[in-house]
């Protein structure tokens, strides 16, 4: 075959690969993307992303830009998992070094291939025992520049957190100081505590030195949420210069000294009780704020005392703190109506005082739902304390925006939905779900304040068409068994 023949196969063989790939994006939008993005296919949003933002305006663009972040994070991770081998070897201290520059170079040719392809600066970079995959920032400081003040730059910086506890964690508490002075009231407070957690359970980073920033953080955390699983392992010292051993009981070592009022992590309790003096208690291992950690005995430890914190700014206050304390008749919370042809007996309280509980039994055939006027623009958030535990599907909240759209939150047994998007949950544990948003164009939900779903629009009213507040409603076709513990709005 003549070598002109050849070149021109090909030329046109590259040609129909440009159209195919061509023909593949043409139809793609932004939600495209970020249906990528959130099936876990990082390389494809991100390359949908690229072609989208070339003839972005400036709000389409700033969301392109934001979800391109992300993506390429996600990328980083998912490598990670795929090279796990790779990177094991790229740092084993049991392997000579022309074995660890092999598993480096072949990690480093494929990222190069990648980054050639996207525009990303994924690396390679060593960390403990193992390599780790990371964006240099690249996108980041792309976005940062052009969208300087976004309302995403503070989910982008926690993104950079997460990054740094796995590539650089002896960096990470001086970044998340520098993050909590810039955001005192995020959103990400509980994963940010876990990751405190997780440095003291370890003990693989130093908190000397940190303790205040430490302390501050964990206990603003208490006062936001002082009935969640994190907080229920705090406990207090009661005892002056309490000994603290290397193993549970009194024939342990010695390795320091606990303070009274010290704040310490429970990492674990002993299997069985012991007997010292005459008080008959477990042992605990715990870690200290400033990092000390071994086995105390349970005579010294009380659980931390805290309230709620109270909101004074405008910002952080709740227009609605509902907490079921009044109620209007046996079947009816004070400032809420029943939906139209709903069942009233299915609503019922437990408890008494200035809290209930409120507690939905719907059996199918029947309808229910509660209904309150509440009008806060496009800007607002919405709180729900509940669990579900038993039944089909219910709609926990729904946020009526008028003009035909609303927000929806179902759950089911082991999922929650809203408008369209799901994922995996056990819902019948007690779970805080918050959907906020700072415009109504878009909303995004929280559970136990980690965000777990983003930039959600609201989906057709149905029957949530009055602008207000929709809680408990079931269909027909549908029972369920729910408590709810407070409803909070503004």
């Amino acid at each position: 075959m003549k070598r002109s023949t050849i070149i021109g196969i090909i030329i046109i063989a590259a040609a129909l690969i440009a159209l195919a790939a061509w023909a593949l994006l043409r139809g793609y939008d932004l939600d495209d993307a970020i249906d990528r993005y959130e099936s876990g296919g990082y390389l494809a949003a991100i390359e949908i992303l690229a072609r989208l933002q070339r003839t972005a305006d400036y709000e389409a663009g700033e969301k392109i830009y934001y979800y391109r972040c992300r993506a390429l994070n996600g990328l980083a991770e998912d490598l990670e998992r795929r090279y796990e081998d790779e990177l094991r070897a790229a740092a084993a201290e049991n392997a000579d070094e022309r074995g660890r520059e092999r598993a480096r170079s072949y990690i480093g040719k494929k990222l190069a291939g990648i980054n050639a392809d996207i525009g990303a600066d994924l690396s390679l970079v060593m960390e403990g025992r193992r390599g780790r995959i990371i964006s240099r920032g690249k996108f980041y400081d792309e976005f940062a520049a052009r969208y300087k003040g976004s309302r995403y730059i503070e989910d982008l910086d926690y993104e950079e957190l997460k990054k740094i506890q796995r590539a650089d964690p002896g960096r990470l508490l001086n970044a998340i100081s520098g993050f909590y002075a810039r955001y005192p009231h995020t959103i990400h407070l509980g994963p940010i505590v876990r990751m405190i957690f997780t440095v003291l359970e370890e003990g693989s980073v130093t908190v000397k030195g940190r303790e205040g920033m430490a302390m501050e953080l964990v206990m603003d955390y208490a006062r936001r949420y002082p009935t969640s699983a994190e907080v229920q392992r705090l406990f207090a010292c009661t005892g002056d210069d309490v000994n603290l051993r290397n193993s549970p009981g009194v024939e342990g070592q010695l390795v320091g000294k606990i303070a009274r009022g010290d704040i310490l992590l429970q990492l674990e309790k002993s299997m069985d009780m012991a007997q010292v003096g005459e008080v008959r208690d477990y042992w605990y291992r715990i870690a200290a704020m400033s990092g000390l950690r071994g086995w105390i005995f349970g005579k010294f430890l009380k659980p931390i005392e805290v309230s709620p914190r109270e909101e004074s700014d405008g910002e952080g206050s709740w227009a609605i703190d509902d907490r079921f304390g009044e109620w209007d008749d046996s079947y009816t919370p004070k400032n809420w109506m029943h939906m139209e042809n709903a069942e009233r007996s299915s609503v019922s309280f437990a408890g008494s005082g200035g809290a209930r509980i409120l507690r939905l039994n719907a059996l199918r055939g029947g309808t229910t739902g509660l209904f309150r006027r509440f009008e806060s623009g496009g800007r607002f958030a919405v709180s729900i304390r509940a669990r579900m535990i038993a039944g089909d599907s219910v709609v926990l909240i729904a946020k009526g925006m008028g003009g035909g759209r609303a927000y929806a939150l179902s759950v089911r047994g082991e999922e929650l939905e809203l408008s369209g998007r799901r994922i995996p949950l056990h819902t019948a544990d007690w779970h805080n779900y918050t959907l906020e948003s700072t415009d109504g164009g878009f909303a995004r939900l929280l559970v136990d304040s980690e965000p777990v779903l983003s930039r959600i629009p609201p989906a057709d009213a149905g029957i949530f068409t009055g602008r207000g507040l929709y809680c408990l409603c079931t269909g027909e076709n549908e029972a369920a068994l729910v408590e709810v513990e407070y409803i909070r709005m503004r």
